[in-house]
């Protein structure tokens, strides 16, 4: 019996998702594949959001189609967070 290709991928996602969450402790970082070839990555702000936060640009919740895509997006708006 052959793996769907998302099953296939499981390891690598929880590798990726642990990698995340310990790079970015300020948000609560999910995997999720709402069916096969949709994958969804999506992080969450984990202290409260100001106005001052969100004057400079950083955002409450951001979604991506990939864990890459996910680390670039958090590292963008990390630096963000660091200047709110």
């Amino acid at each position: 019996m052959t793996a769907a290709p998302f099953e296939a991928e499981w390891p690598l996602a929880g590798r990726q998702l642990d990698a995340l969450r310990s790079t970015y402790p300020a948000w609560e970082i999910h995997f999720r594949v709402d069916a096969p070839s949709a994958a969804r990555w999506t992080a969450v702000l984990l202290r409260p959001m100001t106005a001052r936060l969100s004057a400079h640009g950083v955002r409450e919740r951001v979604g991506c189609p990939d864990a890459i895509t996910l680390a670039s997006t958090l590292a963008r708006q990390s630096g963000l967070l660091h200047k709110g």
